[in-house]
């Protein structure tokens, strides 16, 4: 029994087992020839060297997963398994996984640049800028000839009109792209109208395709940028170092756009909203003005009432004042003192005749006489005095076209000397006061 042949299918079923379980995990490394894309989904292909060949498939499954697309006559690296076709007797390799040829050594150059730049403080949270809600002037890098460039294009042309965007062209994939990139972003700051915010944009591409992106040069210019960046580089499952840096990471270029302004549509309601605060706000300040404008109103009316009021109590004092030089009242004085002399004269002469009445009779005559020569000297002296104080009569001079002036405080200006320029004199007619302002001063010599 134990040494009776094997069949067909038994020593397929035990080379099927010992081929599958030695090789459950393969990594070869091979050029693609002979590649197919059957309705079915699935891809067929040939991976072959210098001096060997095998062939490859990648179930529909795996295939729509892949990250990276295979092209015939090009060169990979693929990861799955070995499996036998028992029907053919034929083996080939079940690839899950297809990276291009130095994947794995820029894998490892990423997580080590990853670690350094993360050192450097470039990545740190606390140095990101916050992007302005409403920005008026957005800066695009990328390449002028780029589909996201056209894709950023057109989705700023949804948003409001009054949105200004300036390119700053670079190359976004090669040896020269790093210094291209970083010098356009420095070109945006240096502009005297410095746009709101950057849009730093590539389309998808493979690992070596976006490599640039995390080139030093580029992660520096995006870290040193005074005007906040937002990169959008590839598709939503690529992520370079330029994305960790960036104050803010979108999934696509388009979707970079759309973070940096919000639409028109969005902003309607926004913006309804808005002019119904602002005139909220105006009414309320014409309120407040209104009331302020009545307070200061209410003020002024009180100081006016307060100045009136000082002023009737200066002219108060001044009449007062006035009064005390008036002629009527230095005539009823004087008149009063005549009267009095005239009855104290008379007494003494009624006296004096009484007791010297015999020698009264040879001096009538002559006392006569001295009397009224007394009395008209008197009288002239009383009719000069009137004279003199009816010159005096201050209400006489101003009704002669004179005026008295007075200081702020009612104090008499009686010299040039005393005044100002722009000093407030108050102006005493006979019949009102006037208020003046000095303009000019000038001395009589």
């Amino acid at each position: 029994m134990d040494n009776m042949p094997l069949t067909v299918t038994e020593l397929t079923a035990r080379i099927k087992q010992v081929l599958e379980q030695g090789f459950a995990q393969v990594e070869v490394t091979g050029e693609i020839s002979r590649l197919t894309h059957p309705s079915s989904g699935h891809l067929y292909f040939t991976i072959k060297d210098a001096h060997a060949a095998i062939s490859a498939v990648v179930w529909r499954t795996a295939a729509t997963r892949l990250k990276t697309k295979p092209k015939d006559g090009q060169a990979y690296v693929f990861s799955g398994h070995l499996s036998l076709y028992e029907p053919r007797g034929s083996y080939q390799l079940v690839v899950t996984r297809i990276e291009a040829v130095g994947a794995g050594r820029l894998a490892a150059e990423f997580e080590r640049r990853k670690q350094a730049f993360a050192q450097a403080g470039w990545f740190d949270a606390a140095h990101k800028k916050s992007i302005p809600a409403l920005p008026q002037h957005i800066g695009i890098v990328t390449s002028a000839t780029a589909a996201a460039f056209a894709d950023v294009k057109k989705v700023l042309a949804t948003r409001p009109t009054w949105l200004r965007i300036t390119l700053s062209p670079c190359l976004v994939q090669g040896e020269a792209a790093p210094t291209s990139v970083a010098t356009a972003i420095h070109r945006l700051n240096q502009l005297a109208d410095k746009p709101d915010v950057i849009l730093l944009v590539r389309g998808g591409g493979s690992i070596e395709d976006l490599w640039c992106f995390n080139d030093e040069t580029i992660i520096k210019a995006v870290f040193e940028s005074k005007i906040p960046v937002i990169s959008g580089i590839g598709h939503e499952i690529d992520t370079t170092l330029t994305d960790l840096a960036a104050d803010v990471r979108a999934a696509t270029p388009s979707n970079a756009a759309e973070m940096a302004c919000p639409s028109r549509e969005t902003l309607r309601p926004q913006v309804q909203r808005l002019a119904k605060q602002l005139q909220q706000a105006i009414s309320r300040y014409q309120d407040d003005k209104n009331w302020s404008l009545e307070r200061t109103s209410h003020k002024i009316q009180h100081l006016l009432r307060e100045q009136l009021q000082q002023k009737h109590s200066l002219i108060r004092h001044l009449k007062a004042a006035l009064q005390q030089h008036e002629p009527n009242q230095l005539l009823r004085h004087d008149m009063q003192q005549f009267y009095t002399l005239k009855q104290q004269l008379l007494a003494t002469t009624q006296n004096t005749l009484q007791k010297r009445k015999p020698r009264l009779n040879q001096h009538q005559y002559q006392l006569q006489v001295s009397a009224q020569s007394q009395l008209q000297d008197k009288k002239q002296q009383w009719q000069k005095r009137h004279e003199q104080l009816f010159a005096m009569n201050p209400q006489h001079v101003l009704k002669r076209g004179y005026a008295m002036t007075t200081d702020q405080h009612g104090q008499i200006i009686s010299s040039s000397q005393k005044l100002q320029k722009n000093d407030v004199l108050q102006l005493h007619f006979h019949d009102g006061v006037a208020q003046t302002k000095v303009v000019t001063i000038k001395a009589e010599r």
